[in-house]
């Protein structure tokens, strides 16, 4: 069984997820509408927000890391931008009866960028790599479930094994998270492979030159031809090369997609969303990201929220619509179950309008629990204490962050904050639950994002992501069975119910449904949307200028 100890919890800090980049797209392989037909050659430069704090996918939680060695890191198996799952570097596979082993057949012309060919022995040393407790997996690992192990059948077949039924899997391993790297580039080290300094994959462009705090390069491989079905384009990549430029301020990154220095950009804040779509040069487009929304996880086992009647009144004071209406200037959406959307086949649209903001239910509440005095700043108090949530955040606490707190000194609720740049202070208040509540999203286009945060086994401490500290028999089942359905039905029933019973219990608050808004100069065509709202380059092309 893989290990997940002593967590590189950095890579897991503040918001958790980058909010994730879409693009615009002509329509892959069609011309646009001056006319002009794909070109090969040519290259790109995008503007992201955010810069990997480890760039190696089996340790990083972080989406940031997901997409920007999307384009070096190919998987088993590809899951189309409409979420249907396809053959990749596996041409197929087979599971077995009780859904405990999965079978891969793997094609025999794939080549790493190192000149190495891709077989069984290499899969299985990435899984091991994945599961090793040296790698410190804060993702990877969990997506691997009830892992057993891997075995070699033949250079080209290799066997998968996990301890219970884990229908997941297949999604799973369609991630970068469980993207493969040529087996000896794997031996680097930790620190290495953190560091960004080598990334070797089978991918249609290889890692270029990195300079820390500003940009990564990447080249096209020429020989490139193994893309999977549902890519939109086939052979090499038609770019030469392109560049991510991580510019974090969002004035700085707009304004170099307005003057011409880049050629995308996304993370477009709310507020100058306006200024992008009056440019005649620019497109502007926006997806939302499948899998948990942003959220507020209420820590059970603290003190403060072990009473269901805080956790209700928290749930019920704050007025997420109108907060993210203001916040978002109408580019938002408020959330109303863990789960986005636009997470395929899992979310329970039952729940929509089922908990509206009620200011006197949450003050009831909290007198019913024993919250009736007041400090001098107007906050409620017990025994004289006053009633403060404490939300460690790394970095800068959020404009949304900071609107919540506001709403909740309405209802005499002080939240606090707790902002810090030292990666392992915060990492510490995780771990030992010093916390009363954290708020994150995770992007993943399945329904069993949900198990990583309310598996009672998924705990902070052991390297998971159930900040909500929930160990409910119930819950587990329900995940478990979910686990185990391969008919999507049934799998969406058993996620329905853990939707209800979390907001039920108010062990979690959703607010926002994550929205991706990039803005794209209208040269640029093919830079199509993955299911999970990234970018995908390989297909892109840019008109001649």
């Amino acid at each position: 069984m893989h290990s997940r100890r002593t967590p590189r919890r950095a890579v897991l800090l503040s918001a958790v997820v980058l909010t994730a980049v879409t693009a615009c797209s002509a329509g892959e392989g069609t011309a646009p509408a001056g006319g002009a037909a794909p070109v090969t050659g040519g290259k790109l430069v995008y503007a992201t927000d955010q810069e990997p704090d480890c760039w190696d996918p089996h340790t990083s939680a972080q989406d940031v890391t997901a997409f920007v060695q999307r384009p070096v890191f190919d998987s088993l198996v590809y899951q189309t931008p409409e979420g249907e799952l396809k053959p990749w570097l596996a041409t197929s596979w087979k599971t077995a009866p009780d859904g405990k082993t999965y079978t891969f057949v793997l094609r025999d012309d794939v080549t790493f960028h190192d000149g190495t060919r891709l077989d069984a022995e290499a899969v299985k040393a990435n899984f091991d790599h994945v599961s090793a407790k040296e790698t410190q997996s804060q993702y990877a690992a969990g997506l691997l479930g009830p892992y057993e192990g891997t075995t070699v059948k033949s250079p080209t077949e290799v066997e998968v094994r996990f301890s219970r039924p884990y229908a997941p899997f297949l999604q799973a391993v369609s991630t970068t998270y469980l993207g493969l790297a040529a087996p000896a580039s794997l031996k680097a080290g930790a620190d290495t492979l953190c560091a960004g300094t080598t990334a070797v994959g089978s991918g249609p462009f290889k890692a270029g030159a990195y300079t820390r705090g500003q940009q990564r390069g990447y080249t096209r491989n020429p020989g490139y031809a193994w893309a999977p079905e549902g890519a939109g384009h086939t052979g090499a990549a038609r770019l030469d090369s392109f560049t991510i430029r991580f510019i974090g301020e969002a004035a700085t990154r707009v304004g170099a997609l307005t003057s011409g220095q880049v050629d995308a950009a996304g993370a477009v804040p709310a507020q100058q969303v306006a200024l992008v779509e009056r440019d005649a040069k620019l497109s502007l487009v926006t997806k939302d990201v499948p899998g948990a929304v942003d959220a507020f996880y209420l820590n059970t086992k603290g003190p403060l929220f072990s009473d269901v009647r805080v956790r209700r009144a928290f749930q019920r004071a704050v007025d997420l619509d109108a907060l993210v209406e203001s916040v978002f200037q109408g580019t938002g959406t408020r959330a109303w179950s863990t789960l986005s959307p636009a997470t395929p086949q899992s979310y329970d649209r039952t729940l929509e309008k089922s908990w509206p903001h009620d200011p006197k239910e949450a003050a009831r509440l909290l007198d019913e629990a024993g919250w009736t005095g007041r400090d001098g700043e107007g906050f409620r108090t017990k025994d004289g204490k006053t009633l403060t949530v404490v939300a460690p955040v790394y970095g800068k606490a959020s404009i949304f962050s900071q609107a919540v707190q506001g709403e909740l000194k309405k209802t005499g609720v002080k939240l606090d904050l707790a902002a810090s740049t030292d990666a392992a202070e915060v990492s510490g208040r995780l771990d030992s639950g010093r916390y009363d509540v954290v708020e994150t999203s995770w992007a993943r286009a399945d329904g069993d994002i949900l198990s990583h945060f309310f598996l009672s086994t998924e705990t902070a401490e052991g390297g998971g992501h159930n900040f909500a500290r929930v160990a409910d028999p119930q819950v587990d089942v329900w995940l478990k069975e979910a686990q185990a359905a391969t008919d999507p039905k049934l799998r969406a029933e058993a996620y329905g119910k853990v939707q209800r019973w979390t907001l039920d219990q108010a062990v979690v608050v959703p607010a926002y449904v994550k929205r991706s808004t990039v803005g794209v100069n209208k040269q640029v065509h093919g830079l199509r949307q993955s299911i999970s709202a990234w970018p995908e380059f390989y297909g892109a092309w840019v008109e001649a200028r």
